[in-house]
């Protein structure tokens, strides 16, 4: 979805305007970070059906509206009403057989000259969307490094609150990883335990039982892993969710990141030890298959998790 497609919209506080007119002022210091919650969401075009699904957006609108509340910022729509107006963002943007990321987020709303932002301050709503390509069943795989930077302490910044600040823990540990020749790093607690990488949570598999970390390790509670363990459960692979140790990492029969943006990745090693065979593993690709089938429309045994998305042009 180029920039510079003369159709290309944005959504902001329940109005749709071009996307190039859609500007802070530089003195917004909410808008830079300090005040802003965000969420990550896809949808999928589904052969099958011939239209685009939304997954799941409404969990991810309320999650995100659950980050602002905890950040101390009054959003003035609820969830059903960002819902709508993503589903009607993607009526005026999408293309035929094109997926497309969404990228709804809060600020804190006009010029702040603190960055200590009042409590109840109100929060501007933006919704975003771009072309994105999903990965799911080409047969990728990364490599895993634990990182020198520990996850920040969810006692300081709760791990439940999505938020822009958060994240550069999580940048710190990209880098550090790459410079070490690893594609993603996983982080651990105060207590060395495995929390989830940048952006991704993770799953160890051994003797057939998928392992998460668990909320209190300090992880995100991502929506894409609920999906993923409650596929699991349906396709009678047993689930863990409790605290992982890190050699347990290294032990592994199968090791994969699962996100939004992830999707389910497949890790084949992991501080220079092999995973398993080296390759993505037959209960990754199980789940991955079963992941794909559900986003896509495949099948229908979760209509409650999508959203469908009839195209009609109108102008912007």
């Amino acid at each position: 979805m180029p920039a510079d497609r003369p159709d290309r919209v944005i959504w902001r506080n329940g109005e749709f305007i071009p996307w190039n007119e859609a500007v802070v002022h530089v003195n917004a210091v909410g808008h830079a970070s300090v005040s802003a919650a965000f969420e990550g969401v896809h949808s999928y075009w589904s052969p099958q059906r011939g239209q685009l699904l939304g997954f799941r957006f409404r969990d991810h609108m309320q999650r995100m509206l659950d980050s602002l509340r905890l950040s101390w910022l009054a959003p003035p729509f609820d969830a059903d009403e960002l819902v709508a107006a993503a589903v009607e963002l993607l009526r005026r943007v999408s293309e035929p057989g094109r997926d497309v990321y969404v990228r709804p987020w809060g600020f804190a709303a006009g010029l702040h000259r603190e960055q200590m932002v009042p409590a109840g301050t109100p929060a501007e709503i933006v919704i975003d969307s771009w072309d994105f390509e999903s990965k799911l069943g080409r047969g990728r795989t990364c490599t895993l490094a634990v990182s020198s930077w520990p996850r920040f302490n969810t006692n300081a910044s709760p791990a439940t609150m999505k938020v822009f600040a958060n994240y550069h823990n999580g940048r710190l540990g990209t880098i550090d990883a790459r410079r070490r020749g690893a594609d993603w790093p996983i982080f651990t607690n105060g207590n060395g335990e495995v929390t989830e990488s940048s952006g991704a949570c993770i799953a160890v598999i051994k003797d057939g039982v998928v392992a998460t970390p668990d909320l209190s390790s300090g992880v995100l509670d991502s929506i894409t892993r609920r999906t993923v363990l409650q596929l699991a459960e349906e396709a009678g692979i047993p689930t863990q969710t409790r605290r992982i140790d890190r050699t347990e990492l290294y032990l592994a029969d199968e090791i994969f990141l699962v996100g939004t943006a992830a999707e389910i990745l497949p890790a084949v090693e992991v501080d220079g030890f092999p995973i398993g065979t080296g390759q993505a593993g037959p209960v990754t690709r199980q789940l991955e298959a079963a992941y794909h089938d559900v986003v896509r429309g495949v099948v229908d045994s979760h209509e409650e998790w999508l959203v469908p998305v009839e195209r009609a042009r109108v102008a912007g």
